[in-house]
This record gives C-alpha cells, structure tokens and sequence, in this order.
C-alpha cells in the first residue's frame, strides 16, 4: 500500500504538469495562422517529455509488469458491468461504444462552442487527425496505463486501475477544454472507467487508445474550428 500510494501521488503530480505545460509551453512555434492551431501544437510537443517521465516512473515501480500493456493487442471479453445478462467481444462491440460515445460527446462540445460560431477552412481541418492521435496518445498514457500496469502488479484486483483510471482523468477535465466543468468531470470519468476496462480485458493499448483517437477527432474538429473572437 505505501508503494502504491507513492506512485499515485507520483503519477497525479506527473499529469499536473500536463497543466503546467498547458499555459506556459516550452517550446512557442507558430507555423500557423490559428492561434488555437499554434496552441495546441506546442501543448502537445511540451507534453512529449511529461509522457517520458510517466513512462520511466510506471517502468521503474512496476517490476513484474513493467510496459506490458504498451501494445496494440485488441482482443478479449467485454465483461458486463451493469444490467447486460452477457458480455461481448472488445473486437467487434469496441467500435460500437466508440460510435455512441463519439455521438453524445460531439453534440455536446458542438453546443458548448455554438455560441462563439465556427470558421471551418481546410488548413485547421488537415491538422485535426494527427493532433487527435497525439493528443489520445499522451493522455492514455499519462491518465490510464500507469494506473492499470499498477493494479496489476500491485494488487490482486482491477479495481485500482478502474478507479484511478477514471477518477483523475475526470477531475483534471474539470479545467480542460471541452467537455468542461461539471459535465466534463462526469463525462470524462465514465469514459475513462471504459478506457481503462478495455485495456484490462484484452491486455492492450489498442482500443483505450482507438476510442480515445476518434472522440478527440470530433472535439479537436469543432475546438479548431472556432470562430476568431
């Protein structure tokens, strides 16, 4: 218990930083005319040494497991949590929840920005895909593998990786962009609990990461896409 709760407290101020990156990057490229675009750019690049040191520190403490679930092993039972009589196959139902989730979280991030109005222009639409893919890779791998390699080697359930794994991710989205506020918290958290569930039940990266990709896709689409203010 007192290894764990030192890689908790370790790996929650590791993800502060993502904060602390957020309004004071190190680096300050603007190859862009979108602000927004220069923005994320430089967060992301600035989160690439914060993800290194999330890595070394889940390498270093989880001996046994070490970086095990870094794959794209995409296979396994989808286990009912809730009121399902039977479970699924993550292979074939993982594209499904990404579906329905990616539906609820691009209605509600195109209502959060409606009132400011979108520019759409094909330069801002051409950078969405690649930052969505970097920005689902830094956040999985800040908010839910080491929390998931942990409870695995540390303990004899799942619940620690599941709990953290959504927990921290809901509460840092309290500031984040959007979902924001009370509704991203809740947002995030459930999206996280499933995250976290998928890497466990196949032993893998692939749909924790896929999932993530898609919904950043339709939230980066509208957040780049915002009208000058």
């Amino acid at each position: 218990m007192i290894k764990l709760s030192i890689f908790s407290v370790l790996m929650i101020l590791i993800s502060g930083l993502t904060s602390l990156v957020a309004s004071t990057s190190l680096i300050t490229f603007a190859p862009f005319d979108n602000p927004v675009a220069n923005g994320m750019l430089n967060y992301q690049l600035s989160a690439l040494p914060v993800v290194g040191l999330a890595l070394l520190v889940t390498f270093l403490f989880a001996g046994r497991v070490r970086l095990r679930y870094l794959n794209f092993r995409r296979t396994g039972p989808l286990r009912p949590y809730f009121a399902q009589p039977v479970g699924g196959r993550w292979e074939s139902d993982g594209w499904y929840l990404a579906l329905i989730m990616c539906g609820i979280v691009g209605v509600v991030t195109f209502f959060q920005f409606l009132p400011g109005g979108f520019t759409f222009h094909w330069a801002t639409l051409m950078l969405v895909i690649p930052f969505a893919a970097s920005n689902a890779f830094i956040e999985e791998t800040l908010y839910r593998l080491p929390y998931v390699t942990m409870g695995e080697n540390d303990t004899s359930s799942n619940t620690y990786g599941l709990v953290m794994g959504s927990v921290v991710f809901g509460v840092m989205h309290y500031w984040g962009v959007a979902p924001a506020g009370l509704i991203g918290v809740v947002m995030s958290a459930f999206l996280g609990f499933i995250l976290a569930k998928s890497m466990q039940e196949t032993r893998g990266f692939y749909w924790a990461f896929m999932i993530h990709f898609l919904l950043d896709i339709v939230v980066i689409f509208f957040i780049l896409n915002q009208a000058p203010q």
